[in-house]
């Protein structure tokens, strides 16, 4: 879980930063349009997203996992009180 969230962490932090470049390639917020800049800021977005993307894949399976659980003991005492008639 904790690793989960730390790539989410470290996502948000790294799409951040790539839209800090995006500005600075920007006339407002450097010196002009800067196509390699936009580029390279536009593909560390895909690369952080994908790691925020990955961390919610591992916090919802981790909820699948234990939803399955639960039901699998749940089905286990229907079938013992089953049993027991």
């Amino acid at each position: 879980m904790i690793i989960h969230r730390s790539l989410q962490v470290i996502g948000v932090l790294a799409i951040l930063m790539c839209l800090e470049l995006a500005w600075r390639a920007s006339p407002w917020g450097g010196d002009g349009w800067s196509r390699a800049r936009l580029l390279y800021a536009a593909a560390g977005g895909v690369s952080a997203l994908a790691l925020v993307a990955i961390g919610g894949l591992g916090i919802a399976l981790r909820r699948a996992e234990a939803q399955a659980a639960e039901m699998r003991a749940a089905i286990a005492r229907l079938e013992e009180m089953l049993r027991g008639r």
